[in-house]
């Protein structure tokens, strides 16, 4: 287990750096990420670098046991950079000129950035292919992280129109794909086609420009690949270069607005920052999970913590100081979901700048105290519980969709303004937890045969390939759960001529004959086996073919009709959820979906705030993480576990967690 911090030497005297790399060393921790908002110290005249400073730094930190990963600085480029070559700013869609003053101020379709970029990566690449302390790279910082970085500069509409002639090879099938008929849009060339920007029908939000859906769509589509582009552009010079070690991106978490699962195949490893807490945001412990899933499930595999919040975090203002034993509770909760390291943003709060209330391990004046000892014992404790069960990891038998296509297009259009796509998933996710049961998020082109569940809300962008698989996956036995809107589009984002739900009717034997919007309307009642609950965002008519009804709803013009059904289809069963539901009526149904799936959870009468994560180790050996999210004591209900390792006593019936307390079964 990998436990660092994110350091910024070139902040503090160079007095002061010995004094760090000790108090690092003494708390357990073994790595740095360094340099990733350092360009203008790096080069601070074009093709003029300066390493020594670094190179210092690395000595003093590696004479500790510390090692580095160093990020390009493509994130922050410098003012003499952006002053000689014009072009480079992004711009929004209104055509203003994004400028100095911030970060992330560039276009990824710069040719001239590009350029740099590739430049001041081959350097630092050159420099340090053979550091002994240096063992991985950071390309860039965050893509995507401020106003979403859509920009709809000249470069943007070139590249978009390179990308839209690759794939469309005519611009008749374009005018097909899109149905440019309406509005009288149709393009007679490539080089008539725009880029989204602002323009009549729209309002003040860039992302509800009133565009046309299917060119919203490709534009979003080009972007990553743009994105993706400019990530291997980099990732190419380290390794021209010579650099061998193995090279990431810190990812968002539920972040939406680039395809993940694409730029995930340009890095070696996954990583990802996590604030639960901060200005903007109070994030669930469900939040959390649920990113923790997407980044593992984006590679399949275990991935790096690059920031992992550890104090109150703002920039103008705070969120709240994170209560004792949270810090602890997060980190846990991130190797549970399976971190391989866990790096603190940051070391210590900065005394200057933007970022001067991102509170760190230390505070401004570099005093170790509670968060301090805190986070070196969380060190100490991982580290002992990785080397026991090495080589283990979360394993689940449920699986959630997430579709970035299918994101973008509920972006563009939400049907209700009520409706976030991010928002039901995080539901069933969270249905999930609530039942005791860990689950995968992958993709529709992942092998879906190794799970028992599959849970695909709001699927509406959909092909025949995928629908087929998921009808084979049902009939071979697997049980799915589709909601509404699902099947409601064709891939290209017009609106399916079929009945709804349309490539999925067959599987989930149900017609929806009629739907509802709930924009101003009241709530409509829902009834089933769960209890009550309503609708309050959308709501599905449903007319079974083979389904049978499961909830039904209980009031208004929908009074009786079917709102959840499920259908027999050869060896397995389709669930098909025509609305939205409350938490507690959530947690009841995918109860019962699972015991129809065949899932048992581990721990039965689970307590609300506690969360259960189950590994595997290559022995075979069973584990539960237990994390108690709640301020109080709890007492949870285990049996069939023989040991506790935190505390290495024999297993209980009833296992008392304190509050944000964690317990380890085997």
């Amino acid at each position: 287990m990998i436990i660092g911090a994110d350091y910024y030497p070139e902040h503090w005297s160079v007095s002061r750096w010995e004094t760090d790399a000790a108090m690092m060393e003494e708390m357990g921790l073994t790595v740095v990420r360094l340099a990733e908002f350092s360009w203008s110290k790096l080069e601070p005249e074009e093709g003029n670098y300066d390493f020594s400073w670094l190179d210092e730094a690395l000595n003093v930190l590696s004479a500790h046991g510390i090692s580095a990963i160093l990020g390009t600085p493509t994130a922050a480029p410098p003012k003499w950079l952006m002053d000689k070559y014009e072009g480079m700013y992004s711009v929004d869609g209104y055509g203003r000129i994004r400028g100095f003053g911030s970060r992330r101020h560039y276009c990824f379709n710069s040719p001239d950035y590009q350029k740099a970029a590739r430049r001041i990566a081959a350097a630092l690449g050159a420099h340090y292919r053979a550091h002994p302390a240096v063992v991985g790279w950071q390309i860039d910082n965050e893509f995507g992280c401020h106003n979403d970085e859509v920009c709809f500069c000249g470069h943007c509409q070139r590249e978009f129109r390179r990308w839209l002639k690759s794939k469309y090879a005519t611009v008749e099938e374009l005018n097909r794909a899109w149905g440019t008929v309406f509005w009288s849009q149709t393009y007679r060339s490539f080089d008539e086609v725009i880029v989204p920007g602002y323009a009549q029908c729209d309002g003040e939000s860039t992302r509800n420009f009133c565009h046309n859906p299917g060119l919203l769509l490709d534009y979003m589509r080009c972007r990553t690949d743009n994105v993706a582009a400019f990530l291997d552009l980099q990732v190419k010079a380290l390794k021209e270069a010579g650099c061998s070690q193995p090279v990431t991106h810190n990812f968002m978490g539920n972040y939406d607005h680039l395809d993940y699962f694409k730029l995930a195949k340009g890095v070696d490893f996954v990583s990802w920052d996590n604030y639960l807490c901060h200005q903007w945001q109070q994030s669930s412990y469900g939040d959390a999970a649920l990113a923790h899933e997407t980044m593992r499930g984006l590679k399949q595999k275990k991935f790096w913590v690059m920031e992992q919040q550890s104090g109150p975090a703002g920039w103008s203002v705070m969120g709240d100081t994170p209560r004792p034993g949270q810090l602890r509770l997060w980190s846990w909760q991130a190797y549970a979901h399976g971190a391989q390291a866990i790096v603190y943003f940051r070391w210590r709060a900065c005394l200057f700048g933007t970022e001067q209330y991102w509170y760190g391990i230390l505070d401004h004046d570099g005093v170790p105290r509670r968060r301090y000892r805190e986070i070196g014992q969380t060190a100490k404790e991982l580290t002992r519980i990785d080397e026991m069960l090495a080589g283990g990891g979360p394993v689940s038998e449920a699986a959630l969709i997430k579709s970035y296509d299918n994101a973008f297009s509920h972006q563009f259009q939400p049907h209700n303004p009520k409706f976030d796509y991010n928002a039901l998933l995080r539901s069933y996710y969270e249905g999930l937890m609530q039942n005791g049961v860990s689950c995968d998020v992958c993709s529709i082109d992942d092998d879906l045969s190794r799970y028992k569940l599959v849970i695909l809300p709001a699927f509406q962008l959909v092909t025949p390939p995928m629908a087929k698989k998921l009808r084979d996956y049902v009939s071979r036995g697997g049980h799915v759960v589709l909601s509404f809107r699902s099947g409601a589009r064709e891939w290209n984002n017009q609106m399916t001529e079929r009945t709804l739900p349309g490539l999925f009717r067959e599987i989930t034997g149900v017609t929806v004959s009629e739907f509802n919007s709930i924009l101003y309307g009241d709530p409509i009642p829902v009834k089933g086996p769960f209890g009550k609950s309503e609708a309050s965002i959308w709501c599905d008519l449903l007319e079974p073919d083979t389904a049978k009804p499961y909830a039904v709803y209980g009031g208004d013009y929908c009074e009786g009709a079917p709102a959840v059904t499920v259908n027999a289809f050869g060896k397995g069963k389709a669930w098909y959820v025509g609305c939205d539901l409350g938490a507690d009526a959530m947690e009841l149904l995918l109860g019962d979906v699972l015991k129809d799936a065949g899932i048992t959870p581990p721990v039965s009468d689970l307590p609300k705030e506690v969360e259960a994560v189950s590994w595997e180790c290559p022995d075979g050996q069973k584990v539960l993480f237990l994390l108690n999210h709640g301020k109080d004591p709890v007492s949870v209900p285990v049996s069939g576990f023989s040991k506790e390792l935190l505390s290495g006593l024999p297993a209980a019936q009833t296992l008392t967690l304190e509050g944000y307390g964690i317990g380890v079964l085997t």
